[in-house]
């Protein structure tokens, strides 16, 4: 997928402005960091036999890993896509005691910047395996549309704030 200004703008903050990240994080997975904890960017790109696969951040706090991309657009292949990214980011930190291996998954989760009235509060992708188990594998979305400014200064979710005019963008025509 091509890079667009939006995703610039997401890896710039989550580069240059990591603590912003914390209150959002906070705010999807339920935790209570305190905004000076430490944070580990970690790598987005891998590269697997059909590809380079390049997320839009992974992170570590604590001992927990987070992945979060941003979405400009209703894309119907987001939740395969993140799963993809996901089983990437759990490969690449797995671990091994003999032949045995244990592979965690990130927390992870979709920020959408522009308003779909389509999407659902989580992307889903149910996995059969060859004996018969099956595993949902859900991923929450998040829509900037759904907080107001002064959610988001209550919050503290300022680095949603540069996706704040896209709730104004379909009016732009009329301007």
């Amino acid at each position: 997928m091509m890079n667009t200004i939006f995703d610039d703008v997401f890896r710039t903050i989550i580069e240059k402005m990591p603590y912003l990240v914390v209150p959002l994080i906070n705010e999807i997975f339920g935790t209570d960091y305190p905004d000076d904890v430490e944070i580990i960017q970690l790598r987005n790109e891998y590269h697997e036999k059909n590809g380079e696969i390049i997320t839009d951040t992974s992170l570590q706090i604590e001992n927990v890993i987070y992945h979060i991309e941003c979405q400009s657009s209703d894309d119907r292949t987001m939740a395969v896509r993140m799963i993809e990214y996901d089983f990437s980011i759990a490969l690449d930190r797995a671990v091994h005691n003999g032949r045995d291996y244990i592979m965690e998954f990130p927390k992870s989760c979709v920020l959408y910047i522009r308003s779909f009235s389509s999407l659902p509060s989580e992307l889903n992708v149910r996995v059969l395996f060859p004996d018969g188990t099956e595993h949902m594998y859900r991923v929450p979305v998040v829509q900037v549309e759904n907080y107001t400014k002064d959610i988001i200064f209550q919050k503290k979710l300022l680095m949603l704030l540069p996706y704040y005019i896209m709730r104004y963008e379909r009016y732009a025509v009329q301007l």
